[in-house]
């Protein structure tokens, strides 16, 4: 199944209420009315989590862009100059407060839809209380995301009280909300998903596009490995087991021989597949269409295709690692210096669907196993840690770590398996980490220190803080 196709009310309601724009998408009818009132029923209460999945597609959300930016700030992609405008400003860090990058709307509007599903006033029967795991997930993720890019890192011990709006009640689009603490966020979000995994019926939520107590086990590790915490590291540990060992028989992991047409192969073969934990469904009939689409930007015969990976990011791939037969040094615009790499991680085309229907693959299990390793790590078993790090290396085809750097192989291999996945922007900003753009820097930053504001996202002037008086700037970008 795929789906067919509103920010808090610290943003104006009208923005719930506007008509479809290039990078959005259809709004169900039900949804003209965003009040808890308009749910009268389990097929309402289902339209309006729809609505919020339906969000999270979106081009500036887990459709392309939160992807596309973990991957552009960060030491992996850059934008050739050949391009057409499309994600300069990114690549050249040039984003600022008057700048508005789409997420934080986007991502609220998701926790809208989620707090309406759960302010419902219907009788609680096995179908409402499925819905309402997946609202939980759903505002749990919305938080999650907001905090990683508006917030500073909870171990830096560096601005904790400049958390994000935390809001759970019924739509008001009068009310507006100030900053959470980080520490207040992080305790929204993990009540959450342990609602969400106590509510969600895994023999109902079977397709991929929907969340599922793996999919909230998984966030859940995450979420502790990025807190970091007293204990977390080991509650981090202890869901990663959970996610591996004991998930349902619809998960499983993809083998050496079928990684490369897991992601680029036809649909039976790259869509809803054991490997994967939550993707974003899409069809030629509902996708984001040539403008938004990843594969428009990823792959060199997409509309735009200007996003490449350098060379030295490449060259980190042995001959044997069959992540190397996803990438292509085919027709790499000759003005850049050195040329770039292509990757063919998002095909243009899926049979039988055809141009940008790609499901795009947000969590897979394969993240599990790493999450382990990185907690392994920091529970101080460095022994497994790096003996579990070699075994998964291995099944890609590559060569064991030394381990002399312990920290740096399990970013480099999780930096390896999750290019163009927008993963790593986030694994250095949990680790305190800056990086180097060492060739095609595009701009004047090609070295970003951990505690440089570029790697938190500024809180946009012109709609955030002119629209929520209560709404204040990080410092960093003060």
């Amino acid at each position: 199944m795929k789906f067919s196709r509103f920010i808090l009310s610290l943003l104006v309601s009208s923005v719930l209420l506007n008509s479809c724009k290039e990078d959005e998408l259809d709004i169900l009818p039900v949804l003209q009315d965003p009040l808890e009132t308009a749910i009268t029923d389990e097929t309402s209460l289902q339209a309006m989590l729809v609505g919020g999945y339906d969000q999270a597609s979106t081009a500036n959300m887990f459709g392309a862009n939160i992807l596309i930016n973990g991957d552009l700030i960060s030491d992996n992609v850059f934008v050739s100059t050949t391009n057409d405008g499309y994600f300069t400003g990114v690549n050249n860090l040039g984003f600022s407060p008057q700048t508005d990058l789409g997420q934080l709307g986007g991502l609220y509007k998701m926790i809208v839809y989620a707090n309406i599903v759960l302010n419902h006033q219907l009788e609680v029967t096995p179908v409402v209380e499925n819905i309402e795991g997946q609202a939980h997930m759903m505002r749990a993720l919305g938080l999650f995301y907001a905090l990683n890019l508006f917030a500073s890192n909870p171990t830096s011990g560096q601005y904790q009280e400049y958390g994000v709006p935390v809001y759970t009640g019924p739509f008001n689009p009068s009310e507006t909300y100030p900053r959470a603490t980080v520490a207040g966020t992080y305790d929204q979000i993990i009540l959450d998903l342990e609602k969400a995994i106590a509510k969600m019926n895994q023999n109902i939520n079977l397709n991929k596009g929907y969340f599922s107590p793996t999919a909230a086990k998984f966030l859940l590790s995450k979420v502790y490995l990025t807190r970091g915490q007293a204990g977390d590291y080991q509650l981090a540990l202890n869901y990663a087991d959970q996610v591996i060992n004991s998930s349902p028989g619809e998960f499983g992991f993809v083998s050496s021989a079928n990684y490369v047409t897991y992601f680029n192969g036809e649909v039976a073969l790259s869509e809803n597949q054991p490997e994967t934990i939550w993707e974003i469904n899409f069809t030629t009939g509902d996708n984001l269409q040539l403008n938004s689409a990843i594969s428009s930007f990823y792959h060199r015969t997409g509309a735009h295709g200007s996003l490449l990976f350098r060379q030295d990011f490449y060259n980190m791939f042995e001959a044997g690692d069959v992540r190397r037969g996803l990438f292509s040094t085919a027709g790499a615009p000759a003005s850049d210096t050195p040329l770039g790499v292509w990757t063919t991680k998002w095909p243009r085309t899926v049979a039988p669907e055809g141009n940008y229907a790609i499901n795009v693959k947000v969590f897979r299990m394969s993240e599990a196993v790493l999450n382990r390793i990185e907690a392994l790590y920091h529970l101080g078993q460095t022994g497994t840690a790096l003996t579990e790090l070699n075994a998964f290396a291995a099944t890609r085809g590559a060569s064991p770590y030394s381990g002399t750097d312990l920290l740096g192989d399990i970013l480099t291999e999780r930096r390896k398996e999750f290019f163009g996945e927008g993963q790593r922007f986030y694994d250095l900003k949990r680790n305190n980490l800056g990086f180097v753009k060492s060739t095609n820097c595009g701009g004047t930053i090609c070295d970003v220190q951990a505690n440089s504001r570029y790697m938190v996202f500024p809180m946009p002037e012109v709609g955030e803080m002119l629209l929520n008086p209560l709404m204040t700037q990080h410092p960093l970008w003060q």
